[in-house]
């Protein structure tokens, strides 16, 4: 399980920058000012359904009350990452994808 995570591709790294700065952002802005940092939220919520299609629905939590000290955008892209390395993982070692000719 540990050498899922030994390498990111850029794709996958850049998009884990993205949230980290995403996450950072919205603290940042939800203790200078609140209202403008609710509406950086639902921005947060948005870029999170482009990036992540309906895992992105994870950063919906952003928008229940106190929860807002969590990182949910950087839970999000992790979510994202496990869901896609286990399902490469499964792929490609599933007994449907090899062939008799690879016994020969």
């Amino acid at each position: 399980m540990i050498a899922m995570f030994k390498y990111l591709s850029y794709g996958e790294f850049k998009r884990l920058l993205i949230c980290l700065c995403l996450d950072s952002v919205e603290y940042v802005l939800l203790f200078l000012m609140p209202p403008l940092g609710e509406i950086f939220g639902v921005a947060a919520l948005i870029t999170s359904l482009l990036m992540f299609g309906w895992i992105g629905l994870l950063s919906g939590l952003d928008m229940v009350p106190f929860a807002d000290i969590l990182p949910i955008n950087t839970i999000t892209w992790f979510v994202w990452i496990l869901r896609n390395r286990l399902s490469t993982a499964t792929q490609t070692s599933s007994p449907q994808n090899s062939t008799r000719d690879d016994f020969k």
